[in-house]
């Protein structure tokens, strides 16, 4: 009878003890769940401050547009010069591109594809041919997933690693902004030599060119011949209208950022947004 006893309080100790220990377990499942779900609320409000520091960014760079003088541009500018900021929230930074400073890829001249050619003599003809026979094109990308289904990605890389994709763009109206235009892109030009684009680069540092009806005779001083004028002329101008707005924002005290690119038009004292999107690192 007492060994009885003994062995269903053994038996009653034994389930209370893994009762225990199965409550100890849930108890240590929610702890953990609801830190868990502590830190997610956490670390969303902080990417939503990001993302609301991101947009403070685009409207300070839209504000510096706005304020800048709109009969030329150069990279002598306010709206040129890469800014960052510690904010409460974390760091902010902001960067204007001139997108009249890169070869439009959907109104560029068959002539100036084959002078690329000539610098970056990876890009082959049939390439060329793939993309005056396909544009328009939207974005940038879809010029290499162009080539991508076309050559069995080979040739796209090709093209890619080249980084002439960093010299073109899907926006602006095609004429190229003297002022911002690289060195690189100028030597593309029709009747174009390097001697010609690093005396266009060189006098532009202190003395940006301010009007589009002097530009002729400006050329002229600087030693280009007559053709070179007459070419330069018909691909060139002073000012731009288009700008592409890169902000990042990135916490303190986590290593979350927000990123967020806006490219816009600037026409007749007015704005307008071309393309919005956040992007991911």
């Amino acid at each position: 009878m007492i060994k009885s006893v003994k062995r269903k309080k053994g038996i009653i100790l034994i389930i209370v003890l893994w009762v225990m220990f199965f409550l100890s377990v849930v108890v240590l499942v929610l702890g953990a769940k609801n830190r868990m779900n502590v830190r997610l609320r956490s670390l969303n409000n902080e990417s939503l401050r990001m993302f609301y520091l991101a947009k403070q960014g685009i409207n300070q760079a839209i504000d510096i547009l706005i304020k800048d003088d709109w009969q030329f541009d150069s990279l002598n500018e306010n709206w040129s010069e890469k800014i960052s900021s510690e904010q409460d929230e974390g760091k902010l930074t902001v960067q204007i591109i001139d997108e009249n400073r890169f070869i439009n890829i959907n109104n560029v001249s068959e002539e100036i594809l084959n002078n690329v050619k000539t610098f970056f003599p990876e890009i082959t003809v049939e390439q060329v041919a793939a993309i005056l026979k396909n544009r328009p094109f939207n974005l940038k990308s879809e010029v290499i997933d162009l080539l991508a289904l076309a050559d069995t990605g080979l040739v796209a890389n090709q093209f890619n690693q080249t980084r002439l994709i960093d010299l073109l763009t899907t926006f602006s109206d095609g004429k190229l902004n003297i002022n911002t235009v690289s060195e690189a892109v100028l030597v593309v030009l029709p009747g174009m030599t390097e001697s010609a684009a690093q005396a266009i680069v060189a006098h532009r540092q202190s003395n940006p060119f301010i009007s589009n009806d002097a530009l002729s005779g400006d050329l002229s001083l600087l030693g280009l011949t007559p053709g070179q004028v007459s070419s330069l002329i018909k691909c060139v101008k002073v000012n731009s209208n288009v700008f592409r707005i890169l902000v990042s924002a990135q916490s303190n005290n986590r290593h979350i950022a927000k990123n967020l690119e806006v490219v816009l038009s600037r026409q007749d004292n007015q704005l307008k947004i071309l393309l919005s999107k956040e992007n991911q690192d």
